[in-house]
Parts: structure tokens; sequence; C-alpha cells
């Protein structure tokens, strides 16, 4: 049996599309950005859990990525709402994630990993789940 919020993790098996890309994890999603090549991205589109993640441990090293047209900077705002984006489609796309976020009612939430991100640190992943999370409660008259 899953755990009850496995769903929310970036590692989770979770299908979404964004931007006309469908993606097996916001992790296949996230990794994917840090290659150069179409093709990259789009095998990694299709992997999840520790698979996508190490995956991405082999993209050569950048300090921007280009995504429809626009150079955008590791680390900067923009990559956080190209995140924030990916991680509403996911939650609006999918009842299985959607739930398990709700489920978190107003809990506080963190993303506490091993190692944590330089680009998109546990506390920024933790505020784009929250901002979800609100919006979702105010939708369905919770918040």
């Amino acid at each position: 049996m899953e755990p009850r919020f496995a769903a929310i993790s970036n590692l989770a098996k979770v299908r979404f599309e964004l931007d006309g890309r469908t993606c097996s994890s916001i992790e296949g999603f996230w990794q994917g950005l840090k290659f150069p090549d179409e093709k990259d991205r789009a095998r990694l589109a299709t992997m999840s859990g520790i698979e996508a993640k190490e995956a991405g441990d082999t993209a050569p090293k950048a300090a921007s990525f280009a995504y429809l047209g626009q150079s955008i900077a590791m680390g900067s705002l923009e990559h956080h709402a190209l995140m924030e984006r990916a991680c509403r489609a996911k939650f609006d796309q999918d009842a299985r994630a959607r739930t398990a976020l709700l489920a978190t009612g107003t809990r506080t939430l963190t993303h506490v990993v091993p190692q944590d991100s330089k680009n998109i640190p546990g506390v920024v992943m933790a505020e784009i789940w929250t901002r979800i999370r609100d919006r979702l409660r105010q939708q369905i008259g919770q918040g």
C-alpha cells in the first residue's frame, strides 16, 4: 500500500501534461530541463523516482536552460515559477496527488532531502506546494 502522502513527492509516478509534453513525474520534468537536447528531455520525461534523479545527475553543468524559446537561469525566480506551473499541472490533473495534498489540511509543509537543491531549495518547494494547496482548498470551499 502506498503511504498516504507519497503522491505529493516529486519522485512519485504521477503523470501530467505541461506545454504539450506528457511527463511521468515532476522529477523527470525537472531533471530533463538540465539537458539541452530535446531527445534527452523526452527520455527523462518518461522517468520517475530515483531513476529520474540519477539520470539528471549525468546532465552537463549549465547556468541556464532553454524552455519554450526563453533562456532561464538555474535557480532563478523564473525557474521557480516554471516548477510551480509543473506542480500545479500535476495536482490539477491527477486526483490521487490532489487528494494527498489536500489531506495535509493546514499543516506546515516541508521538503527535506539528504542533499538540498541549490536550484529549487526545499523551502521553495514547500512554498510551491503550500500555494497550490491553498488554491485547491479555496476552489472546494475549504479556504
